[in-house]
C-alpha cells in the first residue's frame, strides 16, 4: 500500500489521475498563518484543519470530524470512496498526514501524501497555478464511508488504560523542550511535561533537510535506537493530534502493524488535572 508519493513519481499530466487536496493549518507554536504565498498544485481543492477540517463542537483544537461529517465534506469536493486522493501541505510534511489518517479511518482505499509537499514540488521546477478549483468546477457527490482495520484514533481513557501496562508504547511528537517540561506550552492553560512512560519522537527528527520523510530503513533504525518496539502497539500523541500522524505514518513505514493516534493529545491531557504528568525533573 502506497502511503507516500515522491515528486519524482509525478508530473503535471499524472496529477489528472488524482484529486489533489491542499491540507492547510496555521503553525500552533509560531502562530504563523498558512497562506499560499507561492501558488497551488494544479486542480487542487483545499481542506483547512483550523476550519472545516476539524470538529468545533468541543473546545479541543483539531478534533477529528465524525465519519458522517468527513464524508459530507469529501462529497462536497466531488470525492467518492473510489477517488484517488493526493494530499500535500505548504510546509513540506506537517499537516497532510492528519487528513491521510482521517481518510484511512473511514476506509478510503487510495490516498497518498506528497513527500516533501509544496517545497519538493517547487524544487523540482514543476508548475504551480494561482487559484484553487472553483465551486463551478466541482460536482458534489455522495461519499459512503466504510470500516477501517488499518488505523484508528483513541481517547484519553484509551491512553490511561495502557500507561502502567507493558506492551504498548506511547510516543509524543512534540519538541524535546516541550516534552521535558522545560518550556511553557504554546496553548495557554496547559501543564508542561509528558505522559508517564512516554517516549519522545519529535516529528522533525523523522524528516530530512528537504522536509521529506526518511527511508523505511532509516526510520526502522531510528525507532530501534530510541528503544521503541514497533512490533508492539504504538499510540501517537502531540500537541493537538496533527503531527502525531506524521509519527504514526512513519511507524507504519517502518513496519509497525498497530498504530493509534490519541485525538485529544496534549491539548486535552495537559489541561485535565486528573491525568498524570511527568517532567525531566521527575525522572
Amino acid at each position: 500500500m502506497q502511503r507516500f508519493i515522491s515528486v519524482e513519481e509525478l508530473s503535471p499530466a499524472s496529477l489528472a489521475d488524482w484529486q489533489v487536496i491542499l491540507v492547510s493549518m496555521s503553525n500552533p507554536v509560531s502562530g504563523e498563518a498558512d497562506t499560499a504565498k507561492d501558488g497551488y498544485l494544479p486542480d487542487s481543492v483545499k481542506i483547512d484543519l483550523d476550519a472545516e477540517g476539524s470538529d468545533h463542537s468541543c473546545e479541543l483544537p483539531h478534533r477529528r470530524l465524525t465519519p458522517e461529517s468527513l464524508s459530507a465534506l469529501l462529497g462536497s469536493l466531488g470525492i467518492t470512496q473510489s477517488t484517488p486522493v493526493l494530499l500535500y501541505d505548504n510546509y513540506g510534511l506537517f499537516c497532510a498526514p492528519r487528513l491521510w489518517w482521517m481518510l484511512k479511518s473511514i476506509g478510503h482505499q487510495r490516498v497518498a501524501v506528497l513527500n516533501g509537499g509544496l517545497p519538493a514540488w517547487k524544487a523540482k521546477g514543476l508548475p504551480l497555478v494561482t487559484d484553487l478549483k472553483t465551486d463551478a468546477e466541482i460536482t458534489p457527490v455522495t461519499y459512503t464511508p466504510s470500516e477501517s482495520h488499518l488505523v484508528d484514533f483513541c481517547d484519553a481513557e484509551g491512553v490511561l488504560s495502557v500507561l502502567d501496562k507493558p506492551g504498548t508504547t506511547v510516543v509524543d511528537a512534540r519538541s524535546r523542550p516541550r516534552f521535558n517540561g522545560e518550556v511553557a506550552e504554546p496553548r495557554p492553560g496547559l501543564r508542561s511535561g509528558h505522559m508517564p512512560g512516554a517516549k519522545n519522537v519529535p516529528f522533525t527528527e523523522l524528516l530530512t533537510e528537504q522536509k521529506t520523510l526518511y527511508s523505511s530503513a532509516a526510520l526502522t533504525t531510528y525507532f530501534k535506537r530510541n528503544d521503541i518496539d514497533i512490533t508492539q502497539p504504538v499510540i501517537c500523541s502531540c500537541g493537538s493530534g496533527v503531527t502525531a500522524c506524521v509519527v504514526g505514518m512513519a511507524a507504519l513505514e517502518a513496519g509497525a502493524s498497530q498504530v493509534t493516534v490519541y485525538d485529544g493529545s496534549w491539548a486535552e491531557w495537559g489541561a485535565e488535572p486528573r491525568f498524570p504528568v511527568e517532567t525531566n525533573n521527575d525522572e
